[in-house]
């Protein structure tokens, strides 16, 4: 319905969706740092003092989905990928479902559907969560293909950039901002227009 099969061979893209991928984390508070075979401490990452150190960390496995460019899934030394996590409801009813689907694309810019879809191992019906971002290296994440299940197709990846993109850009924004009273005037003879200046520009 909104996947494709993709195959060994195919290059990482950005709406590639994994299973079984590894999310690491770790409390900042709380942090087991190894020194050596017979040494551990607990402490906090404000109180360590070396700059270099291991830690040991919890891992949880996890659907998840790409949110890099294309293009940055084959030059960057690390590819950003969201968290795709189960829908905690067990509706029966197709009319409940329809509404809860609406709902979370209308009042939940943090989150986009994924419907469920057996051919590729997808269960239960799912979400992205744009809050949940982590990063593997790209040479690992080649290694781990296998775990690539589907892609989302031509329609979805549409719908799935303007997600972001809307997500991502819920803010007032104005380019001029950090210009100084010079650059401001160089500024409004280029777009040959006045602009409402701070005090600091004017």
């Amino acid at each position: 319905m909104v996947y494709d099969s993709v195959s060994l061979e195919d290059n990482l893209r950005q709406g590639d969706i994994f299973w079984n991928l590894p999310y690491v984390y770790f409390n900042l508070d709380e942090l087991f740092v190894f020194y050596n075979e017979s040494l551990f401490e607990e402490t906090s990452w404000i109180d360590l003092k070396k700059e270099e150190v291991q830690i040991l960390a919890s891992a949880e496995r996890t659907y998840a989905i790409i949110l890099s460019q294309d293009c940055d899934c084959i030059r960057e030394e690390f590819i950003s990928l969201f968290i795709v996590s189960d829908w905690d409801k067990a509706y029966t009813s197709s009319k409940k479902w329809m509404l809860e689907i609406i709902n979370l694309n209308r009042s939940s810019p943090s989150k986009m559907y994924l419907p469920h879809d057996k051919n590729f191992n997808i269960e239960k019906k799912m979400h992205i969560d744009f809050c949940q971002i982590f990063q593997i290296k790209r040479e690992n994440l080649e290694n781990l293909k296998n775990l690539r299940i589907c892609r989302l197709n031509e329609e979805a990846m549409e719908h799935f950039r303007e997600k972001v993109a809307y997500y991502f850009h819920r803010y007032a924004f104005d380019e001029y901002y950090p210009l100084d009273k010079n650059e401001m005037d160089k500024y409004e003879k280029w777009r040959n227009e006045k602009c409402e200046r701070r005090i600091y520009q004017k």
